[in-house]
């Protein structure tokens, strides 16, 4: 299902002014399993994306706020409305921190996101040019290391967390998948089925996870899919070496460039 464009606009629009009347919303996506591929019925839409408040105020002593949260947890009062929208809007500052530090959430949403608002159409597309020439950067350790803290948590059969289920699995895949694609395509993508192809030479497995998430989100896979998932989740922890910490001072400067090109654009719309 297509998301409802005009009802999370209202959303960013209502909170993101709310929080500052003189921030200005500039680009959102939704995310999340929607993207991966695996989305729940009924389940919340994740939107996430980034606003420029006015640059001035990182010099005063009440510097604007780092992100706005909306239906986290709980609902937030005032968009009862909206309880299923789970917005994160961040400043362009700590958006631009998430793309440095490799936050492959961030970077997922720029290049895979389903688009909802965009006024900054040439700006994000400057953006990507500028990753892409990067990529790898840091995204495939940051991949592993989601991977191997999902698997250690709910994977591990010697913890009192172990929860063998189709979502705990497909998870700990994901992280693991988009680690080598990254590796081995330079490029970003969400979708857990394309992620599969690329690394395993097929979906069925993914396709298996995904069907029995869709009948209990909850229920734990059978024994069978779940000894087929550990064997392909081993094997890619031992294939996958994913590079230490890379030099990004080049990216680093690239990145302020671009945030300051923004900046400046919003400077001349207000």
């Amino acid at each position: 299902m297509e998301p409802d464009t005009e009802r999370i606009e209202r959303v960013v629009e209502t909170a993101v002014r709310r929080d500052d009347e003189r921030n200005r919303p500039a680009f959102y996506a939704v995310a999340g399993s929607h993207i991966y591929g695996f989305p729940s019925a009924g389940g919340d839409v994740d939107v996430r994306g980034f606003h420029l408040a006015d640059g001035e105020r990182y010099a005063l002593l009440d510097e604007p706020a780092d992100q706005v949260v909306v239906n986290q947890g709980a609902v937030t009062p005032g968009f009862e409305e909206y309880a299923d929208v789970d917005l994160v809007s961040y400043e362009l500052k700590k958006f631009g921190s998430l793309l440095y530090d490799a936050n492959f959430n961030a970077l997922e949403v720029v290049f895979d996101g389903i688009e909802v608002v965009n006024e900054v159409p040439s700006e994000l597309d400057a953006l990507k040019r500028l990753v892409e020439g990067e990529l790898p950067l840091d995204v495939p350790r940051t991949y592993h290391g989601m991977a191997k803290t999902n698997y250690r948590k709910r994977l591990d059969p010697n913890r009192e967390s172990y929860a063998p289920t189709a979502k705990n699995y497909l998870y700990a895949l994901r992280g693991l998948l988009g680690a080598r694609y990254v590796l081995d395509r330079r490029a970003i993508t969400a979708d857990v089925r394309e992620l599969s192809t690329h690394a395993l030479g097929d979906a069925e497995l993914v396709d298996e996870l995904v069907a029995a998430k869709r009948s209990d989100e909850s229920a734990f896979v059978d024994d069978s899919l779940a000894e087929r998932a550990d064997e392909h989740i081993a094997r890619l922890f031992d294939d996958i070496d994913p590079p230490r910490r890379v030099d990004k001072g080049a990216y680093r400067e690239k990145l302020n460039d671009w945030m300051r090109e923004v900046r400046a654009d919003h400077r001349r719309i207000l």
